[in-house]
């Protein structure tokens, strides 16, 4: 548990970085929000019928409205729609900036060197995001086909329940691989900034053969930061369920909560990416090298060792830390 206790301390003295990052993310949510309640009050007429479902979700008056009024609030269920894909990038885009800093934990945060940061790996990161992405669809079209086979061929002989049950054993098994992807995702991202690799694919491959290599230090942890967030989500639930929304104290007082939530979840994601990193700096038996984006000529005597910057300091790059910088490693 100390790599997740490290990460948590760095995650907390990071608290700039995760405020900056929470802040762009409420701006994207409020630019959804606020246009699609404004369009709902006013094709209700400012009716108090939506107000009703405060106290619980109705359906009934969910589907006649769209019935009704789909079609004004349909593109901004597509704003929306297109705004998860914009957040999905941005994720993909902060992950340089995340993973830098867990490379310099004592430096302080500097805002410029975090884009810089984030804009240098995003191309790479965003490659290893596609790549991922199809491995999940092809796992998800992998078991869909099993699940089909094992259906068609006991629905003759098993009851309801038991189909019911072979297809929530496929689904939890796809789930558990879709969990174990995303943790070599997450490897493969500090492997990319640590080798200063650029195939994705490569980096996929080694990171892979690092979780299986120490499965509980990898996989494992991973588990215990997305059941830490499962408990957030059901903490939070609990609290909403106790307070409840029937007035407006009520509901500014919950959605002050949902915010320290929300950014609580963020930090949470900083704190993933954080262990990652430790954990890689520990198993992998070399001394990495990262290079990040060179912002001052390099003179023309400089030597390998030395040519590239820190994007944090802009000095030249050094082998990250925690490591015996005396091993020697070839690529």
């Amino acid at each position: 548990m100390s790599f997740l206790m490290q990460s948590l301390r760095i995650t907390w003295h990071s608290r700039r970085m995760v405020l900056v990052i929470y802040l762009i993310s409420l701006v994207l949510g409020l630019l959804v929000a606020l246009p699609f309640y404004g369009a709902v009050r006013a094709e209700t007429d400012h009716s108090l019928a939506f107000d009703a479902l405060l106290d619980g979700f109705d359906y009934t008056v969910f589907t006649d409205f769209m019935q009704e009024k789909g079609n004004a609030i349909s593109p901004l269920l597509s704003v929306g729609r297109w705004a998860s894909v914009v957040y999905l990038l941005l994720s993909v885009f902060f992950t340089g900036g995340i993973l830098m800093r867990f490379a310099e934990p004592h430096r302080p945060v500097i805002l410029g060197a975090f884009w810089q940061a984030c804009s240098h790996y995003f191309r790479r990161y965003v490659g290893l995001f596609a790549l991922s992405t199809g491995v999940v669809l092809l796992l998800a079209f992998v078991w869909l086909i099993v699940c089909t086979l094992f259906i068609l061929a006991f629905a003759d002989a098993l009851s309801e329940r038991e189909l019911f049950g072979i297809g929530l054993s496929c689904f939890l098994a796809f789930a558990l691989m879709v969990t174990l992807v995303l943790c070599i995702g997450d490897y493969a991202k500090v492997d990319m900034l640590r080798r200063d690799e650029r195939n994705a694919l490569r980096a996929f491959r080694r990171a892979s053969a690092l979780v299986f290599r120490h499965l509980v230090w990898t996989y494992g942890l991973y588990w215990v930061l997305l059941l830490m967030g499962a408990g957030l989500f059901a903490l939070y639930f609990t609290i909403e369920s106790a307070v409840g929304m029937s007035n407006w104290t009520t509901i500014l007082l919950m959605l002050l909560i949902q915010q320290v939530f929300i950014a609580g979840r963020i930090g949470l994601k900083v704190a993933t990416l954080g262990v990652s990193w430790q954990v890689y700096d520990q198993r992998m038996p070399l001394p990495a090298v990262y290079a990040g984006p060179s912002t001052i000529e390099t003179p023309s005597h400089t030597t390998d060792e030395t040519r590239t910057n820190e994007p944090l300091t802009n000095e030249p790059a050094r082998p990250a830390s925690n490591l015996d910088t005396t091993k020697k490693t070839t690529e």
